[in-house]
C-alpha cells in the first residue's frame, strides 16, 4: 500500500466559486491568467501569482512567482523565488484572498500489479496519476492559445495538443514578461538587472558591492543623476558605495581633494582604485582632484 497526500486549504476571497481548495502532489499554481490551477480574476493578482508544491518530505511550499503585489505568508510578504514551507493553521494572502491550511488528509491507495499479474487484480479505484516533467500551470490536454483563434478551430484535437508544445516553451517567457515591473523595481530586481540600471545612467555598479548597497545606489539613482559633477552628489556616491561618509575639500579653483576613510578589512575589490574610477567619472570636465585615502 502507498500512502497518497493531499492538502484541504480554506479559501476567502470576492466572488470565488468554492470554499476549500484540495492540492495534492502535482502542486497548485494560481493567478489571474486561464491557464492557472486556480484562476482568480482580480486585478490585484498577476497572471502567474504564486504555485503551492509538494516536497518529497511530504511538506508544501508556497512560492511567489514574481507577482506585482506579492504573497503575504502569515501577513509577512515572502521574497519572490523563495519557497517557504507551510503548516497546518498558516495562511497565505494574496490581493483580497485568503488560503489557509486546515489539515493534511493521508490516504491508501491500491497497490499497482507487476507486469506477470492480471489487470483485472488491480480494483477500480487504484488509478495511477503519472505526471513527468510537465510545466506546472500549463494545460494538459488543449492548448489555451485556441481561444485566440477563429471559433473553427476550438474543437480541433490536433491543433489543440500541437499548440500545446508552444505553449509549454513560451510558459516562462509569458510569466517573466507578467512580472516584470519587478525587475524595475530595485528591492526586487535581480543583481545583474541592478549593474544594467545602473549603466544606463553612466553609473558604475561592480558585484562584489554588498547587494543592500546595489539596490540603495538604483533607488536613489535619479537623485543622483541629476546631482552628477556636483559636491553633493559625489559625496552621497561615495557614502553609498563605501559605507563611510567622504570629505571633499575645494583647496584651489578647479581643484578638490577627497578624503575617504576606509575601512581596513573591506574587500581588496571595494578600495582606492575603485574610488578613483568613481571620482574620475563623476567629476566636472575642467576639475582635477587629489585622492587620499585614510
Amino acid at each position: 500500500m502507498v500512502d497518497e497526500i493531499r492538502a484541504l486549504f480554506s479559501l476567502i476571497g470576492p466572488e470565488v466559486d468554492t470554499s476549500e481548495i484540495v492540492v495534492g502532489r502535482q502542486g497548485l499554481r494560481v493567478g489571474r491568467g486561464s491557464d492557472n490551477n486556480l484562476v482568480l480574476n482580480h486585478r490585484e493578482i498577476s497572471r502567474q501569482h504564486m504555485r503551492i508544491v509538494w516536497r518529497e518530505d511530504d511538506t508544501y511550499l508556497v512560492e511567489d512567482l514574481n507577482s506585482s503585489n506579492g504573497v503575504f505568508f502569515n501577513e509577512t510578504r515572502i521574497p519572490a523565488r523563495v519557497p517557504q514551507e507551510i503548516s497546518v493553521g498558516d495562511s497565505i494572502r494574496i490581493g483580497p484572498f485568503v488560503l489557509k491550511l486546515e489539515q493534511l488528509i493521508l490516504t491508501q491507495r491500491a497497490p499497482v500489479p507487476r507486469a506477470s499479474e492480471p489487470s483485472s487484480s488491480l480494483p477500480l479505484s487504484g488509478t495511477l496519476e503519472v505526471m513527468v516533467g510537465h510545466p506546472m500551470g500549463v494545460p494538459r490536454d488543449r492548448s489555451s492559445w485556441l481561444k485566440y483563434l477563429p471559433g473553427i478551430y476550438s474543437d480541433d484535437e490536433f491543433l489543440g495538443r500541437f499548440l500545446l508544445i508552444f505553449e509549454s516553451i513560451m510558459a516562462p517567457i509569458t510569466w517573466t514578461i507578467d512580472a516584470m515591473d519587478l525587475y524595475w523595481t530595485p528591492e526586487t530586481a535581480p543583481a545583474e538587472w541592478l549593474q544594467w540600471i545602473g549603466s544606463w545612467f553612466d553609473l558604475l555598479i561592480v558585484p562584489e558591492l554588498p547587494l543592500d548597497r546595489q539596490r540603495e545606489i538604483v533607488r536613489q539613482i535619479g537623485w543622483l543623476f541629476l546631482r552628477r559633477g556636483t559636491k553633493a552628489g559625489l559625496e552621497r556616491l561615495l557614502e553609498l558605495y563605501f559605507g563611510v561618509t567622504p570629505e571633499i575639500i575645494e583647496d584651489a579653483p578647479c581643484h578638490f581633494v577627497v578624503r575617504l576613510p576606509l575601512p581596513k578589512d573591506g574587500s581588496p575589490a571595494l578600495g582606492a582604485d575603485l574610488a578613483d574610477r568613481l571620482i574620475d567619472a563623476q567629476r566636472p570636465a575642467f576639475a582635477s582632484y587629489r585622492l587620499e585615502v585614510e
